[in-house]
Protein backbone atom coordinates (compact mmCIF):
# COMPACT_ATOMS: atom_id res chain seq x y z
CA UNK A 1 0.00 0.00 0.00
CA UNK A 2 1.51 3.32 -1.08
CA UNK A 3 1.72 6.23 1.31
CA UNK A 4 -0.20 9.30 0.28
CA UNK A 5 1.90 12.31 -0.64
CA UNK A 6 2.09 15.01 2.00
CA UNK A 7 0.55 18.26 0.80
CA UNK A 8 2.45 21.30 2.09
CA UNK A 9 -0.50 23.62 1.44
CA UNK A 10 -2.62 21.53 3.79
CA UNK A 11 0.10 21.78 6.44
CA UNK A 12 0.10 25.57 6.05
CA UNK A 13 -3.71 25.69 6.21
CA UNK A 14 -3.66 23.64 9.42
CA UNK A 15 -0.94 25.64 11.18
CA UNK A 16 -1.56 29.20 9.95
CA UNK A 17 -4.35 31.63 9.26
CA UNK A 18 -4.45 31.88 5.46
CA UNK A 19 -5.36 35.43 4.38
CA UNK A 20 -8.23 36.11 2.01
CA UNK A 21 -6.20 38.49 -0.17
CA UNK A 22 -2.57 38.28 -1.38
CA UNK A 23 -2.43 34.50 -1.10
CA UNK A 24 0.40 34.25 -3.58
CA UNK A 25 2.78 36.36 -1.48
CA UNK A 26 1.65 34.53 1.65
CA UNK A 27 2.34 31.10 0.18
CA UNK A 28 5.72 32.19 -1.19
CA UNK A 29 6.85 33.42 2.23
CA UNK A 30 5.34 30.56 4.21
CA UNK A 31 6.61 27.83 1.88
CA UNK A 32 10.14 29.14 2.43
CA UNK A 33 9.63 28.98 6.20
CA UNK A 34 8.02 25.53 5.95
CA UNK A 35 10.96 24.25 3.90
CA UNK A 36 13.37 25.61 6.53
CA UNK A 37 11.39 23.81 9.24
CA UNK A 38 11.38 20.60 7.17
CA UNK A 39 15.17 20.79 6.88
CA UNK A 40 15.53 21.24 10.63
CA UNK A 41 12.97 18.57 11.59
CA UNK A 42 11.21 16.49 8.90
CA UNK A 43 8.23 16.74 6.58
CA UNK A 44 6.49 13.86 8.38
CA UNK A 45 6.89 15.70 11.69
CA UNK A 46 5.54 18.94 10.24
CA UNK A 47 2.56 16.98 8.92
CA UNK A 48 1.88 15.54 12.39
CA UNK A 49 2.65 18.50 14.69
CA UNK A 50 -0.27 20.51 16.04
CA UNK A 51 -0.79 23.49 18.31
CA UNK A 52 -3.72 24.90 20.26
CA UNK A 53 -4.15 27.84 17.93
CA UNK A 54 -3.32 28.85 14.38
CA UNK A 55 -0.42 31.24 13.89
CA UNK A 56 -0.31 34.31 11.65
CA UNK A 57 2.95 33.02 10.19
CA UNK A 58 5.34 30.09 10.54
CA UNK A 59 7.95 32.66 11.53
CA UNK A 60 6.79 32.03 15.10
CA UNK A 61 7.90 28.40 14.82
CA UNK A 62 11.26 29.40 13.34
CA UNK A 63 11.89 31.94 16.11
CA UNK A 64 13.96 31.22 19.20
CA UNK A 65 10.93 31.52 21.48
CA UNK A 66 9.22 28.39 20.15
CA UNK A 67 12.33 26.47 19.12
CA UNK A 68 12.50 24.69 22.49
CA UNK A 69 8.83 23.70 22.21
CA UNK A 70 9.38 22.42 18.68
CA UNK A 71 12.44 20.46 19.82
CA UNK A 72 10.42 18.83 22.63
CA UNK A 73 7.65 17.90 20.23
CA UNK A 74 10.20 16.52 17.75
CA UNK A 75 11.85 14.37 20.44
CA UNK A 76 8.44 13.06 21.50
CA UNK A 77 7.59 12.36 17.84
CA UNK A 78 10.78 10.31 17.35
CA UNK A 79 10.74 8.57 20.76
CA UNK A 80 11.08 4.80 20.64
CA UNK A 81 10.73 2.70 23.80
CA UNK A 82 13.66 0.36 24.40
CA UNK A 83 11.82 -2.85 25.28
CA UNK A 84 15.05 -4.68 26.14
CA UNK A 85 15.23 -2.76 29.43
CA UNK A 86 11.92 -4.16 30.67
CA UNK A 87 11.05 -7.79 31.39
CA UNK A 88 8.21 -9.33 29.42
CA UNK A 89 5.59 -11.40 31.21
CA UNK A 90 3.54 -14.29 29.86
CA UNK A 91 0.36 -14.49 31.91
CA UNK A 92 -0.82 -17.66 30.15
CA UNK A 93 -4.33 -18.78 29.39
CA UNK A 94 -7.45 -17.58 31.17
CA UNK A 95 -8.72 -19.89 33.91
CA UNK A 96 -12.23 -20.05 35.37
CA UNK A 97 -15.49 -18.27 34.72
CA UNK A 98 -16.12 -14.56 34.72
CA UNK A 99 -17.90 -13.30 37.82
CA UNK A 100 -21.22 -11.57 37.22
CA UNK A 101 -22.05 -8.75 39.57
CA UNK A 102 -25.67 -7.69 39.93
CA UNK A 103 -26.03 -3.96 39.87
CA UNK A 104 -28.40 -2.65 42.53
CA UNK A 105 -30.20 0.59 41.82
CA UNK A 106 -29.39 2.93 44.66
CA UNK A 107 -31.14 6.16 45.37
CA UNK A 108 -29.59 9.07 47.17
CA UNK A 109 -31.58 8.19 50.28
CA UNK A 110 -30.29 4.58 50.23
CA UNK A 111 -26.75 5.88 49.90
CA UNK A 112 -27.07 8.31 52.80
CA UNK A 113 -28.84 5.80 55.06
CA UNK A 114 -26.47 2.99 54.62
Amino acid sequence: MAKSKINKKQILARLTLVPIKDKRLFYMREMKLLNDLCERYSLEFMNAVSFDKKFDSLAYLVSDKLQETMDKKFRAFNFKVDLSKYPSYDIGEKVGEDATIDKKIKSLKDFLDG
